[in-house]
């Protein structure tokens, strides 16, 4: 059997979907060695991996300056973030603990970019890119209307061809154009979704394979009291903003105003670095708030998520029937969510309109309203076999 070398971003929404690919390779007999951090050990030996770290700052993506997620309105900020955030700290770490070990193939993070690229070549194996997110047809940030001569565009193109040229002359590789630096590489592209829910999805080639929502349990889970929830209302909502954005304490406070009165049952997943003591005399009686939730257990107790349409909350969402009231924050989340929209599965909240109000009537539409469950849905008649593709892993 192979040995194969994953190596894959130290972000929740990139390591989890990665994980039920890496148990399906060591179950077939695969010799797996999973390059990430310590803060992610314990859920990648789950797998049957053998776990090499590197040191990279906790909670880097919430609070570092160059890897803290935003709204791209043009692909250099992007290219930028990978180029300095992500290739240039982890490439020399990952070669450093994989010294003198051979491997079959690769298997790395897209949000790598070139980075991928630069190992696959160092070790002169094969790769496949793993993909979180949709595939980007065009790079993130594409047609937002900035200026390419405006100065600040100029600066960061030149800012990042530098640490580019620097990074190809240390690793003896030939330097790539700004566009192929963020391109999905690899000899194929795993992507953790249907070919129906990918945009254009025409335009990708047969190098691009759907696996569809990659779902696995985690057995680390924390406990939690499901059977309370069907005593007190017969309705559950869950709302979790994701790993990275999630301490805004404004807006779990307009969540407690906005559902504090209403006859369901609220599970707010506040995140594992959020301070709630501000807030812990103003939670409504029908909430229940904890920093972390077993997601995955969660969602099949649940009628509604309100989320920030990441793509792996999104599919898992999908994958277990559940509809959404989506706030996209950055990133590919307002992608994510419009093509939600789009097929009928939830509604979209702009973040800088959000009132208690508007939120109230949302979630209130999309509990009423049982079509939009129907899309969400993998046994709705309806729709039939275009749409059991939302859901259903592979094609």
């Amino acid at each position: 059997m192979a040995r194969v070398l994953v190596v894959i971003t130290p972000a929740e929404g990139h390591v989890n979907p990665s994980l039920g690919l890496v148990t399906q390779l060591t179950d077939n007999g695969e010799e797996v060695v999973y390059v990430c951090t310590e803060e992610y050990r314990s859920r990648i030996e789950q797998t049957g991996a053998q776990v090499l770290t590197y040191p990279f700052p906790q909670d880097a993506f919430s609070h570092d300056p160059v890897l803290k997620p935003q709204e791209y309105k043009h692909p250099y900020p992007f290219i930028y973030m990978m180029v300095g955030g992500i290739i240039r700290r982890m490439i020399p770490e990952v070669l450093r603990v994989i010294e003198n070990q051979r491997f079959d193939y690769l298997i790395f993070d897209s949000l790598m970019g070139w980075g991928g690229t630069i190992l696959a070549e160092k070790l002169g194996i094969p790769a496949v890119c793993s993909i979180a997110s949709f595939a980007f047809v065009e790079p993130l940030g594409t047609d937002q209307g900035f200026n390419e001569k405006e100065t600040d565009t100029k600066e960061l193109y030149e800012a990042t061809m530098k640490i580019t040229r620097e990074l190809a002359q240390e690793f003896q590789v030939s330097i790539p154009a700004m566009e192929e630096i963020s391109a999905h590489a690899g000899r194929l592209k795993l992507v953790y979704t249907s070919r129906y829910f990918q945009p254009q999805a025409e335009k990708l080639d047969d190098s691009f394979i759907f696996a569809g929502p990659s779902i696995i349990p985690r057995q680390d889970a924390p406990d939690f009291p499901f059977e309370l929830l069907r005593e007190r209302f017969p309705q559950t909502v869950y709302i979790a903003m994701g790993t990275i954005l999630n301490k805004n304490l404004d807006f779990y406070r307009l969540c407690f105003e906005a559902l504090g009165n209403l006859p369901v049952n609220v599970v707010l997943s506040s995140g594992k670095y959020t301070d709630m003591e501000p807030l812990a005399d103003r939670i409504p009686t029908n909430f229940i708030v904890k920093p972390y939730v077993a997601q995955l257990d969660m969602l099949q107790h649940t009628d509604v998520f309100i989320t920030h349409a990441g793509m792996n909350s999104t599919s898992e969402a999908l994958y277990y029937n559940v509809p959404l009231v989506m706030i996209p924050l950055t990133s590919d989340q307002p992608l994510v969510a419009n093509r939600v929209q789009e097929l009928g599965a939830g509604i979209t909240l702009d973040k800088h309109n959000l009132s208690p109000t508007v939120l109230r009537e949302a979630l209130s539409e999309v509990l009423s309203n049982p079509l939009y469950k129907q899309p969400a849905s993998p046994d709705n008649n309806k729709h039939g076999d275009q749409q059991a593709k939302l859901t259903n892993p592979g094609e």
